[in-house]
Order: C-alpha cells, then structure tokens, then sequence
C-alpha cells in the first residue's frame, strides 16, 4: 500500500518519517536501506535490504562478458551459505568486460573471507574482485 505525506525538513539533511510508518517498512534502528539519489530529477528512493543483524559485505568484481559467468559467482556464493540481498551488473561497453556489484549477508557464512576471495579469484572470467565489509 502506497502512503502520501508532506514532510517539513527540520534539520538539514534529515527526514522525519511518522512513526507508524517507520515500523511497517522496517525504518528501524541498525536495519540496512540502498539509496538511489537522482540529483537531475530531485527524487530520493529508499529500500531496505535488510533488518537488524545481519552481517553485510559488498562485492564488487570485474569480469569477462561472457554468458555463465554470473551463474558462476552466484552459485559459488550459494555454496558458502551467503545471501545475496541486492546485485546489479552492467556491461562495460566496447571491451568485452562486466561489472558487478552485490551486497550480500555472511551471516551464515561456512568459510571465511580470505577463502571465499580466493575462489572468487579462481573463477577463470574473475578479472578484479574485492570485498568490503557495509557497517
């Protein structure tokens, strides 16, 4: 359901959301939201990816264009128990590359992050990758 309010900016840089629904979208202490900001339009766009504790890490790797490639990595991270709460992938025109981002929860990793960097590394299409922990 959608809601309309106006909202007066008291302080710079903060918004006051009503309280009742704060709680219905989980805008709550130590949940984790991605902000789209569109400074051409003027519009902001939250969505949460995640509520209170999880473990967030952001992934971001450079990769050969190539079909599979994305299965690749998704499966690899499927096989360590890491779930991915947001990805996005584009094309870097003209030379034959992709980049990738994703965050992801380790919550209930089963390696650790000097492993899982390592098999990401081990992917033949893997050109460039680092993970990033989201506090």
């Amino acid at each position: 359901m959608r809601h309309y309010e106006i909202l007066k900016i008291v302080e710079n840089g903060k918004i006051k959301i009503p309280l009742e629904w704060a709680y219905e979208v989980g805008l709550i202490k130590d949940a984790y939201f991605l902000v789209e900001i569109d400074t051409d339009l003027n519009e902001i766009h939250l969505e949460r990816i995640a509520l209170p504790g999880k473990q967030l890490m952001e992934i971001e790797l450079v990769v050969k264009d190539k079909p599979g490639v994305l299965a690749k990595i998704t499966g690899l991270l499927g096989k360590h128990r890491i779930n991915i709460l947001f990805s996005e992938a584009e094309e870097m025109e003209g030379i034959g590359l992709g980049a990738i981002v994703a965050v992801v929860d380790i919550s209930e990793i089963d390696t650790n992050l000097e492993e899982l960097l390592k098999e990401l590394k081990e992917i033949e299409e893997v050109m460039e990758v680092s993970i990033n922990r989201i506090e």
